[in-house]
């Protein structure tokens, strides 16, 4: 079965994009190969309107797909799409909803958005714009999963999963110094600049510490608004069990037994139904332990690192 074809009725120019080839590639057609393949292990969990909303919205079908895929074929997990009209998966083993968005840039020329950056010019890295469209995604599912909850689609004693893909942001790769943590764990926690201490005397680095951040800075016209950054030590939002971040895109796709290898799971520590730590056995897992007064991320899990 074929997804992909040419339709002058398309208005996604990614969509056209992807069935061009990249002539100095050794495999001209990679990307869309990658594609085909995507929709061949997910095809029966999609909407049934999949193959002309693509036409329309490349980036988000593509994120559909790929978690899909990743969570089916790598995990082997038995996940199942009860209706158009609920959370786009359900992971059977999990007793678990999976909702799954994709970040864009914003709107362009805003202060707020993820700016493209410019060849040739050195630019830093734009953190606080990442992490305001992260927490806006955030905060639009979270949203669609309480009313899914009020209207009984999801049942109050199972799991509830937000996927976010950032791979088609300008900036989808996270940039974080050593010892720090990717925008999406900021996004979610109260996490601020990297602090390292270093020994005046012996040049040696002594210990390292994260500033507390309660939230980024949102610029407006009626001067700067603080968008909060701490919604995992938030009871109000203790339905949702955790986030699962991906940041590939179909022109930087990954072989099919590397699905998730770019994920980065972070777990609720105060969600009510958690999932067990090691469930999503790919990429890096984040597993945080909250106090009345503080939190503690424990040790980083690379599930890469194990599975090579």
């Amino acid at each position: 079965m074929k997804l992909i074809q040419p339709d002058a009725s398309s208005t996604d120019v990614l969509y056209h994009n992807i069935q061009k080839e990249r002539k100095y590639a050794d495999n001209p057609l990679l990307s869309l190969h990658r594609v085909e393949e995507l929709y061949e292990i997910s095809h029966d969990l999609l909407d049934a309107s999949f193959t002309e909303a693509i036409k329309r919205d490349f980036a988000a079908r593509y994120s559909e797909m790929y978690f899909a895929s990743a969570l089916r074929h790598r995990l082997r997990f038995n996940l199942e799409h009860p209706s158009d009209k609920g959370p786009d998966l359900f992971i059977k083993d999990l007793n678990c909803w999976a909702e799954i968005t994709t970040v864009r840039d914003g709107i362009p020329g805003s202060e707020n958005s993820v700016p493209r950056a410019v060849l040739g010019t050195a630019t830093s890295f734009p953190e606080r714009q990442v992490i305001l469209r992260l927490t806006s995604v955030f905060s639009d599912k979270a949203r669609k999963i309480k009313s899914y909850l009020d209207e009984g689609i999801i049942q109050p004693q199972q799991k509830v999963i937000i996927c976010i893909s950032g791979g088609w942001m300008s900036r989808p790769f996270p940039l974080q110094p050593v010892g720090s943590y990717p925008q999406i764990v900021k996004a979610l926690l109260p996490i601020g600049d990297l602090v390292v201490w270093i020994n005046r005397e012996t040049k040696e680095i002594t210990g390292r510490d994260h500033k507390y951040r309660e939230g980024v800075n949102k610029i407006t016209s009626e001067g700067d608004k603080t968008i909060p950054t701490a919604f995992f030590l938030k009871p109000e939002f203790s339905f949702v069990s955790g986030v699962l971040y991906s940041y590939v895109n179909a022109f930087n796709s990954v072989e099919l037994d590397k699905l998730g290898c770019d994920f980065s799971f972070i777990h609720n520590p105060l969600a009510h139904n958690k999932v067990e730590p090691g469930s999503i056995r790919c990429g890096q897992e984040y597993i945080i332990s909250s106090e009345a007064d503080s939190f503690t991320m424990r040790p980083v899990v690379d599930h890469e690192e194990s599975n090579s």
